[in-house]
């Protein structure tokens, strides 16, 4: 899943971060109660497309019951074609991001700029502050969080969010080239608002880019609203929207 963000979903700079920091920031979303890590599959021969879903409700559990070994025999009969993170509750899942993850992310972090110094220039001069302040401890201040920021790619939710605000955000979406069009995109987003709507969330938000292939007209055939435009910290044009779950 971390090469298709990298590929697929390239804008921010987690992305740009590589593929080895990617996969740890990833599970992050495994680990938290707030995280939802959602893969499409698609079955055998007659080629139907599903959703696994691991929504955690805490380290290697799953809201459909499967255990390990199911998941993993699972996995081995079905071809992944697509996946979505994303959090139920956007500020306290940074919270416990931060709270638990804050010292292998941030080491992952450095090794990765270290080997990109271009990038490394760029995060200084853009994101160092705000980044610093998170990993100290203030992961509730005001302002978009790390994770729900573009840095993590183009379908993550630039939003600011207060601490008694429970907003759902959608981070980052992919489905494989040779899946478009199977449903898949579409079955990953609907599941995912099946479980922010349990979790109690009255609404979701998630950022496109405006760039060329841009996912906005996905997003628009669902029915999500666009409520303003932006730009990123690294100048792209970015729309947000919000999905009312009410």
């Amino acid at each position: 899943m971390a090469a298709w963000q990298c590929r697929y979903v390239p804008d921010g700079l987690f992305p740009q971060m590589g593929e080895r920091f990617v996969r740890r920031w990833h599970g992050s979303f495994l680990d938290s109660p707030y995280g939802v890590a959602l893969v499409a599959e698609r079955h055998g021969a007659a080629g139907t497309t599903d959703t696994a879903a691991n929504v955690s409700a805490g380290k290697g559990s799953a809201t459909n019951g499967t255990t390990a070994d199911g998941a993993a025999a699972r996995r081995d009969a079905a071809e992944p074609i697509g996946f979505l993170v994303g959090s139920t509750d956007q500020v306290r899942h940074v919270e416990e991001v931060v709270r638990s993850h804050r010292t292998r992310l941030a080491s992952a972090g450095l090794v990765a700029l270290a080997a990109r110094p271009r990038l490394a220039a760029h995060f200084i001069r853009t994101r160092a502050r705000a980044y610093l302040n998170r990993i100290l401890g203030n992961a509730s201040a005001g302002g978009p969080q790390p994770a729900d920021s573009t840095d993590s790619g183009a379908s993550a939710a630039e939003t600011i969010t207060t601490a008694s605000d429970q907003v759902a955000v959608i981070t980052a979406v992919a489905v494989d080239t040779a899946a478009r069009g199977s449903g898949a995109g579409q079955l990953l987003v609907e599941r995912f608002l099946e479980e922010a709507r349990a979790a109690g969330a009255p609404r979701a938000e998630l950022v496109a880019m405006l760039s060329e292939g841009s996912a906005a007209p996905f997003y628009d055939r669902l029915g999500w609203i666009p409520v303003g435009e932006h730009s990123s910290r690294d100048g792209s044009l970015a729309r947000t929207y919000r999905y009312d779950l009410s």
